[in-house]
């Protein structure tokens, strides 16, 4: 919980004087008498109010401190924060490259896998009156879904996307958001981007506010980035090329089947932010 004025607090300082007041009783006047049996009363009494006394029970001091309580709060003005993006029109772009596919962890959900996650959470967030476009950013953007408010139809075009072995077309995926955005409201839009990076340069410009929502924890993936056979005087070649986006030089086995049988299989040094090349004959 958060305040929006968060000085008002401090009025809660106004608790200390009126326990000072509870505590703080008044004297009464010296008077001497020939005998105590008749004045008990009047000593207990005097006992009551005897400055500083510790406090006892008292369901009005209770009551005051309470209401104190809620003035304060009331002028501290708390609030909770929600996890909805927002309650208008929102055109979210899900990220369907190839690179998705890699896992931040041995055993964990591939990137496409947690996106999803934050999609649905996106979705379970509209609010009412609010809207919601999906469309999945592969080699060919698919519109998955477009502007409804039904959670059911969302979440069913959701389950239907998934990844490809395929680049991202981002230039005709921003085409298509842009024109989505233009045929609503554009004031109350939201274009929301959920990806693992990889944006190219040079994007045209959006004419609603972009929220982005980073997926992957590191840089730490590889790649088959290329593959293509062709004809050679010693018969076909296959040539394969591995892409290591990592900080690290990595060791990995590159494996070729053919026909369902293993054909070839090789250690392949990929150095850090480069990559490295298999070309096979026969």
């Amino acid at each position: 919980m958060s305040f929006l004025a968060p000085l008002a607090l401090a009025l809660g300082l106004l608790a200390v004087p009126i326990v000072v007041l509870y505590m703080l009783k008044l004297r009464r006047r010296e008077v001497e008498v020939s005998s105590t049996l008749l004045w008990q009363m009047l000593l207990r009494d005097r006992e009551a109010n005897a400055p500083w006394q510790r406090l006892r029970r008292n369901l009005l001091l209770l009551l005051q401190l309470l209401l104190l309580a809620t003035l304060v709060l009331a002028l501290a003005r708390p609030f909770w924060r929600a996890p909805a993006v927002a309650s208008g029109s929102l055109v979210v772009l899900l990220d369907a490259s190839a690179s998705m596919q890699a896992a931040d962890s041995a055993g964990g959900p591939s990137r496409f896998e947690t996106a999803r996650s934050a999609v649905r959470q996106l979705i379970d967030g509209l609010g009412s009156g609010g809207s919601m476009s999906i469309i999945l950013v592969g080699h060919q953007p698919e519109v998955l879904a477009s502007a409804t408010a039904n959670k059911d139809v969302l979440r069913e075009a959701l389950g239907r996307a998934q990844a490809a072995e395929t680049p991202a077309d981002w230039p005709a995926a921003v085409a298509l958001a842009a024109g989505a955005v233009r045929a609503g409201n554009a004031a109350e839009s939201i274009i929301v981007f959920v990806t693992d990076g990889g944006l190219p340069a040079g994007l045209p410009p959006l004419p609603a506010e972009v929220r982005y929502i980073p997926i992957g924890a590191s840089r730490d993936n590889l790649a088959l980035r290329a593959l293509a056979l062709r004809a050679g005087a010693g018969g076909p070649q296959l040539f394969a090329s591995v892409a290591n986006y990592g900080d690290t030089a990595r060791t990995v086995l590159v494996s070729i089947s053919r026909a369902g049988q293993l054909f070839s299989a090789q250690e392949l040094a990929v150095p850090a932010g480069g990559s490295a090349d298999v070309v096979l004959t026969g």
